[in-house]
């Protein structure tokens, strides 16, 4: 039993480093547990062990199967031993989107909860019923935590030819998955606030170094002055140059 529990702590930790955006995670010590789960609140995805006692996974997704509703049924998970391998492969009669084998491997469960999230998303989200544009609905501790090193990574090397495959990599965070994740905390696309980063720091040095424009240019992060210039005049409506001119007026 004490195996067991630790098992279930293991994965609840992979999941909770996962990046995979998530409401609450249940643990059950069995299949009867998982039901009366079930019948209480709504859960989109079900990772449950083939051998379990009082129920087993198949009797579980047999359960599920004909006890919810297909709109409100979760996507289900088979976990098992190579000796229960034909067996876990017959609950994908009652739809079960995948397998693991143990031990559990982090990257294979990263992998299968990745897909989950894409069909979660695909049909409209989780539950179906939250505003997915709320970022509170959306962005649990662990993504805001993410998010949060993402945004100081760029603030530090915002000077650098950085771009978000490398600091979604740096938080450990699926392309597509910090795409998103990162608009709802910021409420801006990466490239965006990247931009408006460098010009509000550019804006900084013309008023208060001598720095020339390529200078400044490159300190920001941009490879040449003409670039910079373009992106400048498109966010604050003047170039470079005569923003100098109007800071130092004001002074």
């Amino acid at each position: 039993m004490e195996d067991e529990k630790m098992i279930r702590y293991g994965i609840y930790v992979m999941i909770e480093e996962s990046g995979v955006s998530y409401r609450e995670i249940t643990e059950c010590r069995n299949g009867k547990e998982a039901v009366s789960c079930l019948e209480k609140d709504r859960y989109d995805l079900v990772l449950t062990d083939v051998r379990m006692p009082r129920m087993n996974g198949l009797e579980l997704a047999e359960w599920i199967y004909e006890n919810i509703d297909e709109e409100k049924r979760p996507l289900i998970v088979a976990i098992s031993g190579y000796a229960e391998f034909e067996y876990a492969k017959g609950m994908m009669k009652y739809r079960a989107m995948d397998y693991l084998l143990k031990p559990v491997d982090r990257k294979e469960l990263n992998k299968i909860l990745w897909n989950a999230e894409e069909i979660f998303r695909a049909k409209g989200g989780s539950g179906g019923e939250e505003n997915l544009e709320d970022p509170e609905v959306t962005l649990t501790s662990v993504s805001k935590n993410k998010m949060r090193r993402a945004v100081d990574y760029i603030r530090q090397n915002y000077g650098n030819p950085i771009d978000m495959a490398e600091v979604s990599n740096y938080v450990s965070m699926n392309y597509s998955m910090f795409s998103s994740t990162f608009k709802e905390y910021t409420g801006e696309n990466f490239s965006a606030y990247l931009k408006k980063l460098r010009i509000e720091k550019s804006r900084k040095l013309l008023g208060n170094t001598d720095m020339n424009i390529n200078e400044i240019a490159g300190k920001v992060g941009f490879e040449d002055a003409r670039h910079f210039a373009k992106v400048f005049k498109e966010l604050t409506g003047m170039t470079p140059t005569a923003c100098r001119e109007d800071i130092r007026q004001k002074k």
